[in-house]
């Protein structure tokens, strides 16, 4: 039976998930599950809190670079959704920082693998969880 991953990424089809081709680190897919979004637009608050309650420990929600959206301002949606859920996490006593938003261009294949090791170090408690991203 295979273990559940940490951390599941929802990403935009335009950056992260073309980021994500350049990396060269098979290790990273023993932490993280990618979703393919077509725009991180798309994410609803409600499948970040779902991964969450599938035994998840950490979400990311890896999008456009900011005023370089396809979909013009679908970035900006995410952003603001992931601070509604974060904001919730933070109400019924959970820590925020196990959901973060970041934004990868198509050639970031180092940002992904570095977002994806400070979320799982996060998890671990390596990194002070007060850090702001």
């Amino acid at each position: 039976m295979e273990s559940v991953k940490k951390i599941v990424a929802f990403c935009c089809e335009n950056s992260a998930l073309q980021a994500l081709d350049g990396v060269e680190d098979p290790s990273l897919f023993e932490l993280v599950d990618i979703i393919r979004l077509p725009c991180s637009g798309k994410i609803e608050s409600a499948l970040i809190l779902k991964a969450l309650e599938a035994e998840r420990e950490g979400v990311l929600v890896l999008g456009c670079p900011r005023d370089n959206c396809k979909y013009i301002k679908g970035n900006v949606r995410a952003e603001k959704r992931v601070d509604l859920v974060k904001k919730a996490l933070k109400t019924i006593g959970y820590d925020p920082q196990i959901v973060q938003m970041d934004y990868l261009s198509v050639m970031d294949a180092h940002k992904f693998k570095y977002v994806v090791h400070r979320m799982a170090d996060r998890l671990t408690g390596k990194l002070n969880t007060g850090e702001s991203s």
